[in-house]
């Protein structure tokens, strides 16, 4: 079985626990600090899949990071997935169970890569058109890359709308390469 589907399995049962006690608004806030912290730490990653490891030793390393900042909850699912021996699909599960937590709130995450920094006006504008157009709570996320020489493109999930100048430049070559011009 591949970790798509341990992360789909273990994600859904943790995101269908948390309705039935109804605990998701906190345990999906403690997810998200937790999926964070493993995001940011390969070292942390590595630690809990690590199969030297003692199972002891991996829920140490968990209570030690988590236990004083995330609720029972949250710190017993954690346990729960080293001790079924998943640990190595850990982070994966995480990811996998803020993609459903999303999914269930109707956001969806966006990546707008411009050629320079946006200011606070614009960021609002593209987020409030974005919201209109996709009829959902966007959460953006913004990188600058040069190359773009102007505009930016945007990225929804498998989705690139790009209003780069890179990109209308390309549109016009291949135009200018499809058609016979004369030019007087």
């Amino acid at each position: 079985m591949g970790n798509f589907t341990i992360a789909t399995r273990y994600a859904n049962a943790l995101l269908e626990a948390t309705e039935e006690k109804n605990t998701f608004d906190e345990v999906a806030k403690d997810m998200e600090l937790i999926f964070n912290t493993f995001d940011a730490s390969k070292e942390l990653r590595v630690a809990i899949a690590n199969p030297i490891l003692t199972e002891n030793k991996k829920i140490d390393i968990l209570r030690e990071l988590f236990g004083d900042k995330v609720g029972e909850d949250a710190l017993e699912f954690l346990i729960f997935v080293v001790r079924k021996g998943r640990d190595e699909a850990m982070y994966d599960i995480l990811k996998r169970f803020i993609e459903l937590r999303d999914e269930k709130l109707g956001v969806v995450k966006v990546l707008i890569t411009s050629a320079f920094s946006l200011d606070e006006n614009q960021k609002e504008e593209i987020k409030k058109k974005l919201t209109e157009y996709l009829q959902k709570d966007v959460r953006m996320q913004y990188k600058v890359n040069p190359s773009l020489i102007g505009g930016f493109t945007v990225r929804v999930g498998d989705t690139v709308l790009d209003a780069s100048v890179v990109h209308q430049l390309e549109l016009l070559r291949n135009k200018f390469l499809k058609e016979d011009f004369t030019f007087n």
